[in-house]
């Protein structure tokens, strides 16, 4: 029988709109996972964020590899959570990530997370975004998830 599919994005303590992830492509939790960020040009931080010319927030892409990076981070050895209730609450330490080309909307941002270190609390991330087949961006986060299994 096929192990039944997992929403990982609801267990995210993210929501509208502040949530960068529309889908999880695979996950392994504590090494790995792939997700998608479409946007099209219509959210609401594009109104403020070069309105003649619409670009994607480096910083929000940023965020989006932390979201992807706490589902990654955040169960390492719980494939499942039993419920949203058991998410562990974390926050972002550390951001180091370098941005090689603009995003403008339409898009489909890939977004990659690999798990690379855990020390206590602290996991640290390789992470990489890419749109249209090229890297848009690459570099490494820390999340601190002090509740982490």
């Amino acid at each position: 029988m096929p192990e039944r599919e997992t929403d990982w994005i609801a267990y995210l303590p993210h929501s509208e709109p502040f949530l960068f992830l529309n889908e999880i492509i695979s996950m392994e939790c504590g090494v790995e996972g792939n997700a998608v960020w479409r946007v099209d040009g219509n959210e609401a931080f594009f109104r403020g964020h070069f309105a003649a010319r619409s670009v994607v927030p480096g910083v929000l892409i940023g965020e989006a590899l932390a979201q992807l990076s706490g589902i990654v981070g955040a169960h390492a050895g719980e494939p499942r959570p039993e419920s949203r209730a058991d998410t562990v609450p974390g926050f972002l330490a550390h951001v180091d990530v370098r941005f090689f080309k603009a995003v403008e909307p339409p898009a489909s941002i890939k977004l990659h997370s690999t798990l690379t270190r855990t020390l206590g609390a602290i996991r640290q991330f390789e992470v990489d975004a890419c749109c249209d087949g090229e890297t848009v961006a690459r570099g490494s986060l820390m999340l601190s998830l002090p509740n982490a299994k």
